[in-house]
């Protein structure tokens, strides 16, 4: 699961924020991204994030916040790269550990930042336990129903298709038995 998120994100990131690269998304070259310096075929930290959170549950640790914003910082130090929202970047240049983090941190984003990690989330065995892990998880930065809703869905959704719960065409109805939106219909794409 993880080196597909990671290819999937070193694609998408050309993307980011650059409406005008959907012209050129041909397959057939790179094409710089016309605002940040991007190096080609690297992923992001919506993947170094993943990785943390897959570091947590591997090492069957406690899943607690102080736990999982250790593990941020830890996959950030030991490969601090480009491609976090610039005052998330310098965040974490500044931070030590997880308890600094959480004093620090400001968890009150509604974006999809949370969502773009909670992924490997959805290998615990039940949705419950994937609902309770993700809302720990995505609390510590996006603690706002928005943040918390789409971090669960994206969460659920790895679930539903790891376990094989369904038909792709369920999948929005599943969605909607487990947590609160619309995701039976088209689901649009957001900003981190």
């Amino acid at each position: 699961m993880l080196l597909e998120l990671a290819i999937a994100d070193a694609y998408g990131a050309g993307f980011e924020y650059g409406d005008e690269m959907i012209v050129n998304n041909d397959l057939s070259r790179y094409v710089e991204h016309p605002r940040f310096r991007l190096i080609p075929e690297t992923y992001t930290d919506d993947t170094q994030m993943s990785i943390a959170i897959a570091e947590v549950i591997v090492a069957q640790v406690p899943w607690t916040p102080e736990v999982l914003a250790d593990s941020f910082v830890k996959a950030f130090k030991r490969d601090p790269r480009e491609g976090y929202a610039r005052n998330f970047y310098h965040f974490l240049v500044g931070i030590q550990d997880g308890q600094e983090f959480l004093t620090e941190i400001r968890p009150d984003s509604d974006k999809s930042g949370a969502a773009m990690r909670a992924a490997p989330i959805g290998i615990y065995p039940t949705a419950e336990k994937v609902i309770q892990a993700t809302t720990i998880q995505a609390a510590i930065t996006h603690n706002t129903p928005d943040g918390i809703n789409a971090a669960v869905a994206a969460a659920l959704m790895s679930h539903y298709f790891i376990y094989r719960l369904g038909a792709k065409r369920k999948l929005g109805q599943f969605l909607e038995d487990c947590v609160s939106g619309e995701w039976s219909g088209s689901i649009p794409i957001v900003q981190k």
